[in-house]
């Protein structure tokens, strides 16, 4: 019974749920003895003695003299040595100050060398020292400033040592700043060895963007996908882009885990479809070369992701040394990896190896790999994803402002991950799209469903990521009850769905294998009635120190993370617990009638935190309650101005009894969580199903409810290859002037009518809103390929299997490439790679040279795009007339081009402030604009008259506006 009781509680030490507790040994305290655990050192079994405290005494003293003993051997042994090195230095002349650095700061010196020698990044090494994190040596130097923490020096015996440092509950706040400039971080945290007592501080994790599992550091609204690529071998051998391409990316934190082979012509699109947080590629590859643009120049765009070149280790671990990672039995996964093509393999490989040197200590339990379809999904490049501001905006990268968060209405994480992977990954099945536009349809014709099913997945949990947590001991005991939550919510909109025939036809397939798990609603059941509904959402800390016993119980406890009726023995021990209580509570009665007499209210029974004694405080408050304790029978221990504390007989015992009833009870709890834990475990996968039901539920009614909001309708969607839409609309730019503090200004409307091998070529001045109307439609079509509704009157679509953009550009000097070279590189790609079914806009092509090149660049490419790609294109340019001119040489590209325009009226009263003076007609109409209106558009941002005179001097009389 005693062994079993020791071996329970050596696994809960062992766990780090009683860290430090008790100083070297473990130390269940009872009254009048200890119970030890230690365990062999060749053997991984606890053992167990039982002895007295007069026999501990005895050890500690035997223990003591061995140690001096061995202090002093070793003494003489380090004065022998030292002799004998500074000897050796007299006659070398050496001068090294590393070689007088102690153990401890020797080893964070190599560690320094070691990370400063890498290829693969700029590492940061935070150590963990007590409650702080502390950088060192050139480290220290080099980025205190950046971190904008002290610099100083830590003084050694024979040197001193550049030094700084923070408390480690900002490490969150450390982080992030490193990620913001291109930099990793080494995590060592202090570990305590139970025997030894000794303190190592080992690499604990590094963290980069895509390795992230600290909670205070990811949005989990979104994917934090982690990718690596594997290229073929020497591929810059030739000009073409020939060879296979590897892709393997995960989310460590939610377990998600894809694979897709592909190649050079659809990485890009492939890249801005995953949308990593860090790029992993082999450091053998010529990244650089590839970033350069001088092999092909849309790879340029990939200079623009957070990429590490990882050097692969010379005992590199292969695939099948990774099922463990797996939450599937190895077998399954084993089979699943023959499956894979090799190009996913060596990137699988690439991405598990770079996982196991960043998360040493990290169960990933990473569900089976997927293989990601790019067949299905529409092409949209990095380029295009920017300029249309999907996901954040051009200028400052914010989610405000971007079409993401407009359409976002979205009540769960799971939601809106997935509402921002469809947006980056339209589809270009059908069937698919009509379904979900077939969910949205049904929410709105059932709206008092659609309010009740939001308010009911708002209770539903993160279960990807609470699973997560549990497998890597990070989750609050109230995790666990969220699951149970999920479940039980999940069974309420399950009847909601029942209620309504026509939306249960609709939506009960996704709930049918939900609800024939019979052993997962058993497990919810249970984790109900296992839990304590009283705890909190307070998270294990990694870092935590606390030894799991409470220090200080002036306050007894009432609230545990167990109920009581979770096991027999948990329901004796509160039991007890319980009674004792009572006689607390008596106590406390007692002592108070029996001290104070009235005179204080402030008596509490406590712990002492340095000594351990078991203490009764009482607080003086005046001058009578002052004689009464001054003339009490118990013994004073420690005795200030304003209290005095007691050392009571009655308190002392109950008090010891109280903490080792706690301890046992510490130990049960623990039992039954990993009981628990193991249940959950078993029921992995069915548990993370339930994910895919939220995530879909929530985003279709994300979708149902931004609908009825900006008045959308449901488009066609068919394989023709038109594109017709009457009266659209921009949602973003309309949700802009909506929010304008001088009240609501209405979003002018535009219709368009393409088909295949057709262009709309539109002119106008600037701000006539030729970029909005370009952009609106390409957004329209994103819209309604991923199911959405759209924001128009009538709408009509071929499937589109590209969206290629040509707009406004800068100089990019990050990439040394200039405007013009940007617009050509740019262009070339469109002009390679458009096909009949690619939608095309182009802005002001050609602009970046003189106007004669400029007009003629303009032209080969629109007939290009019509002629050859027979693309759908819209063009707006400022060479209208010129344009024109060419196309007309062309009868067959002139039937295929119409011209529109956007215009804008100037008053003639002059007195009227320039901005009230002009008035734009955004409205598209057919024709061509003759004037620019530079002048005018100069004179509202605010040209000085002085130099609008010299330019209206300048300019011939047939160009004046």
């Amino acid at each position: 019974m005693l062994v079993a009781v020791a071996r329970n509680a050596w696994r809960i030490y062992s766990s780090g749920c009683l860290r430090g507790c008790a100083g070297k040994l473990l130390a269940l305290r009872s009254r009048s003895s200890y119970i030890i655990i230690s365990r062999r050192l060749s053997h991984n079994e606890a053992h167990i003695d039982h002895i007295s405290l007069a026999d501990i005494e005895v050890i500690t003293e035997q223990k003591d003299k061995k140690r001096s003993r061995g202090r002093a051997e070793k003494k003489n042994e380090g004065a022998k040595q030292k002799k004998k090195t500074e000897s050796l230095k007299a006659q070398t002349n050496e001068t090294n100050p590393d070689d007088s650095l102690t153990g401890f700061y020797q080893d964070l010196k190599d560690m320094v060398d070691q990370f400063s020698n890498r290829v693969d990044g700029e590492y940061v090494i935070f150590t963990q020292v007590g409650s702080f994190y502390e950088l060192y040596f050139e480290q220290a130097e080099k980025y205190a400033g950046i971190l904008g923490i002290t610099l100083t020096r830590k003084q050694l015996k024979s040197q001193s040592i550049p030094f700084a440092g923070f408390p480690d509950y900002k490490l969150d706040k450390y982080l992030r700043l490193i990620f913001s400039k291109g930099l990793k971080a080494v995590i060592c945290n202090q570990r305590r060895d139970e025997f030894s007592n000794v303190i190592t501080r080992p690499i604990d994790r590094i963290v980069s963007p895509g390795t992230v599992v600290d909670e205070g550091l990811r949005d989990y609204h979104r994917n934090n996908h982690l990718l690596a690529i594997t290229f073929p071998e020497e591929p810059f051998k030739h000009s073409v882009m020939e060879g296979k391409i590897g892709l393997t990316w995960c989310d460590v934190s939610l377990g998600t885990f894809y694979v897709l082979e592909t190649n050079f012509e659809n990485l890009m699109a492939a890249i801005t479809r995953i949308n990593p947080s860090e790029i992993v590629v082999d450091s053998k590859f010529d990244i650089e070369y590839l970033y350069s643009g001088k092999w092909h120049p849309q790879f340029t765009d990939l200079k623009s992701y957070y990429t590490t070149r990882f050097q692969v280790p010379s005992t590199k671990r292969k695939l099948q040394d990774y099922a463990s990672k797996f939450a599937d039995n190895k077998k399954l996964v084993l089979s699943t990896f023959d499956l894979l093509k090799q190009k996913e393999i060596s990137a699988s490989n690439l991405l598990l190896n770079y996982i196991a040197e960043c998360l040493p200590n990290y169960s990933t339990n990473f569900q089976l790999p997927t293989r990601s379809l790019p067949s299905e999904v529409m092409q949209i490049d990095p380029r295009a994803a920017k300029d249309l501001e999907l996901t954040e905006t051009i200028r400052g990268g914010m989610r405000v402002g971007a079409l993401a968060n407009i359409i976002d209405r979205t009540v769960t994480n799971p939601g809106a991950r997935l509402l921002s992977s469809w947006l980056l990954m339209p589809s270009t099945n059908i069937k698919e799209i009509k379904q979900r536009q077939h969910f949205i349809t049904l929410m709105l014709k059932f709206g008092s469903f659609t309010g009740e099913l939001i308010q009911l997945l708002k209770h539903t949990a993160d279960i990807s990521r609470i699973v997560r947590r549990i497998d890597n001991n990070r989750a609050a005991f109230a995790e666990y009850l969220e699951i149970s939550s999920t479940i039980r919510y999940l069974d309420n909109i399950y009847d909601l769905i029942k209620e309504r025939p026509e939306i249960f036809k609709v939506f009960s397939p996704i709930f049918k294998a939900f609800i024939d798990d019979a052993s997962l609603h058993k497990l919810g059941t249970h984790i109900t009635k296992t839990i304590d509904s009283s705890v909190t959402l307070k998270t294990n800390d990694n870092n935590n120190n606390n030894n799991g016993l409470r220090p200080d119980i002036t306050i007894a406890r009432t609230n545990w993370n167990i109920k009581a009726d979770a096991s027999k023995r948990m329901h004796t021990l509160r039991s007890k617990y319980d009674d004792c209580l009572e006689k607390y509570n008596q106590l406390l009665e007692d002592l108070a009638k029996q001290l104070c007499e009235g005179e204080t209210t402030d008596l509490s029974l406590i712990r002492h935190l340095k000594t351990g004694e078991f203490l009764v405080n009482v607080r003086i408050k005046n001058k009578k309650s002052k004689e009464l304790i001054e003339n009490i029978k118990y013994e004073k221990k420690y005795h200030t101005r304003t209290s005095v504390k007691l050392l009571v007989p009655e308190w002392k015992e109950l008090g010891n009894r109280m903490v080792a009833i706690e301890n046992n009870i510490a130990i049960e709890e623990m039992n039954i969580t990993n009981e628990l834990k193991a249940k959950i475990f078993k029921h992995n996968n069915s548990i993370k199903e339930m994910s895919p039901i939220i995530e879909l539920l929530d985003t279709t009614q994300s979708f149902a409810n931004m609908a009825q909001e900006k008045n959308l309708v449901c488009p066609i969607v068919d394989k023709t290859t038109d594109f017709d839409i009457v009266e659209g609309r921009h949602l973003v730019v309309e949700e802009g002037l909506q929010d304008r503090s001088m009240g609501v200004a209405n979003f002018t409307s535009n219709s368009c009518k393409l088909k295949n091998g057709e262009a709309w070529v539109i002119t106008g001045p600037n701000m006539g809103g030729k970029s909005t109307f370009l952009r609106q439609n390409a957004l329209i079509a994103i819209l309604a390929q991923i199911g959405s509704f759209v924001p128009a009157s009538y709408a009509r679509l071929g499937i589109i299997d590209k969206i290629f953009t040509r707009v406004g550009s800068s100089d990019n000097i990050f990439k040394n490439q200039s405007t013009f070279m940007v617009e050509m590189n740019e262009t070339a790609i469109i002009l390679r790679e458009a096909t009949e079914r690619s939608l095309v806009i182009v802005d002001e092509l050609g602009r970046g040279t003189s106007p004669q090149e400029g007009v003629s660049i303009a032209f080969a490419s629109l007939y290009t795009m019509i002629e050859k790609n027979k693309s759908k294109v819209l063009f707006a340019t400022h060479f209208g007339m010129d344009l024109k001119k060419y196309i007309d040489k062309y009868p067959e590209t002139k039937n295929a081009v119409e011209f529109y325009k956007t215009d804008l009226e100037e008053l003639h009263d002059t007195s009227i402030p320039i901005d009230k003076r002009i008035i734009f007609h955004h409205t598209l109409s057919k024709g061509l604009s003759t004037h620019s209106h530079a002048l005018l558009i100069a004179e509202l941002a605010g040209f000085p008259k002085s130099a609008l005179e010299i330019a209206r001097e300048s300019l011939p009389d047939e160009t004046t506006s």
